[in-house]
């Protein structure tokens, strides 16, 4: 676990507090020492902190950093849930930090985020652009129950989760590009790479790691010029600078209450799975992952099935339902 710091419980104060709070006030609801509050004060100052302070009323914060820590989620999280949430500046890649942890023994629920990735991961082997100070960079661990099989929901169940967090963090309702993209305006905004280990002996899942990447104050001139015809961010939306924290916390509430779920919800995240499917009612273009030399079928996506398969009616009248580990499917006349 993350142990947290007096820096830590200090800024969550001054950010519940939302105006003047006393010293003595801190002190008291922390049990620290008024030089200790005073040195946390010198530190957050140092780390781009504004924050005011009067003989008479005490401390206000005025200004703050976006950036995800500790003392950034507390506000919003209790200290027992932020303990097993590791904030890092940077890692090559924040499933791969996971799942290190993991194999050492850290339990389900236990989250990894990441201010950036060096070699962040995308589903089929692609990388993931994962730029400093703008997005989201998160991993969850979760070891549920459940038979290997139906282990694949999980992704699309992710989808809705992270869906319903950005809702409430920011007032923006994504639309899902099957099989796992948020989609605003067009353009992805967040992937999702689900990663699983089995047991050797038994064949049962031993973990499965969720990575989530969430662009979030990018500007379109922050994504490489070769997917910006593609890419968006939430801040493109919102024309403002959004929390990252704030976002982060309701992800990790929904990811909870979908850990704690399973397998027993899962109606209920096929039904509004399909509402906010775009790829729905739309022309396809159908290619086979592994077969590069097929040419693409043409057809139109007409259902979610209850596994997350896609069924689509092809241009000759026949059904098919697709898998997203065999095929690839794009709007006929781009991303989606």
């Amino acid at each position: 676990m993350f142990m947290l710091t007096t820096k830590d419980h200090v800024i969550a104060s001054l950010i519940k507090a939302d105006g003047y709070i006393s010293g003595e006030k801190i002190s008291s609801s922390l049990g620290i020492s008024r030089a200790a509050i005073n040195a946390a004060v010198k530190s957050l100052r140092s780390a781009g902190y504004e924050i005011e302070s009067s003989t008479q009323k005490g401390y206000r914060l005025l200004s703050h950093p976006d950036i995800v820590s500790s003392g950034e989620l507390l506000p919003f999280l209790t200290s027992d849930r932020v303990e097993m949430i590791h904030t890092y500046d940077e890692v090559a890649s924040t499933n791969d930090t996971l799942k290190q942890l993991s194999f050492e023994g850290v339990p389900a629920g236990t989250v990894v985020i990441a201010d950036h990735q060096s070699k962040g991961k995308g589903r089929r082997g692609r990388s993931f652009d994962s730029p400093h100070g703008t997005g989201i960079y998160f991993s969850y661990l979760m070891r549920p129950a459940i038979a290997p099989a139906d282990a694949s929901q999980i992704t699309a169940w992710t989808a809705v989760a992270i869906r319903r967090a950005i809702n409430r963090a920011c007032g923006i309702d994504p639309e899902i590009k099957w099989v796992n993209d948020l989609v605003v305006d067009s353009k992805k905004v967040t992937g999702i790479l689900t990663e699983m280990t089995m047991e050797s002996e038994s064949g049962m899942i031993d973990s499965i790691v969720i990575g989530i990447g969430i662009n979030v104050n990018q500007v379109e001139s922050d994504f490489p010029e070769d997917i910006r015809n593609i890419a968006g961010s939430l801040r493109m939306k919102k024309c403002e600078i959004i929390s990252r924290a704030s976002i982060v916390a309701e992800m990790v509430k929904e990811m909870d209450k979908l850990s704690d779920s399973i397998p027993c919800s899962a109606s209920e995240y096929l039904n509004e799975y399909r509402d906010a499917c775009l790829t729905l009612g739309k022309g396809v273009s159908v290619v086979k992952i592994h077969d590069s030399g097929e040419e693409p079928r043409h057809g139109t996506a007409v259902d979610i099935n209850p596994d997350f398969s896609l069924k689509v009616r092809f241009e000759d009248g026949h059904e098919e339902d697709l898998s997203s580990g065999e095929v690839s499917v794009r709007g006929l006349y781009g991303y989606i």
